[in-house]
């Protein structure tokens, strides 16, 4: 029914079609990031846990880039408990993580995306 010109044609047009949905994919936006500001200064850890190692520091009234949070241990300061952890983008290239107990806003330092 198709001649081998066709088949071949067929055959790199699929291959075609999969490589563009795969650059549809690839393309897909980053998650925006949400300034948050911090109310005291506080521990930035490896990981979203107080046994993680120390990365960085948080300093009350400054603003940092928050990614995104998840939960992790629990931490209790200022007669505040929460297990939510916002991950921020370092400025010295990385990521680390906070608790959202040190951070203004919500119960998620204003931070909207779930990583």
């Amino acid at each position: 029914m198709f001649g081998t010109k066709t088949k071949r044609a067929l055959a790199l047009g699929g291959a075609s079609a999969a490589l563009v949905g795969a650059g549809m994919l690839a393309a897909t936006p980053a998650l925006a990031s949400t300034m948050v500001v911090a109310w005291k200064h506080a521990d930035v850890h490896a990981g979203p846990a107080l046994h993680e190692r120390v990365v960085s520091y948080v300093n009350n009234g400054y603003s940092y880039d928050g990614q995104c949070w998840l939960e992790g241990d629990l931490v209790n300061d200022g007669g505040i408990s929460n297990r939510n952890w916002v991950r921020l983008q370092l400025n010295s290239g990385g990521i680390g993580y906070v608790s959202a107990v040190y951070l203004k806003g919500n119960d998620k330092g204003n931070v909207p995306n779930h990583c």
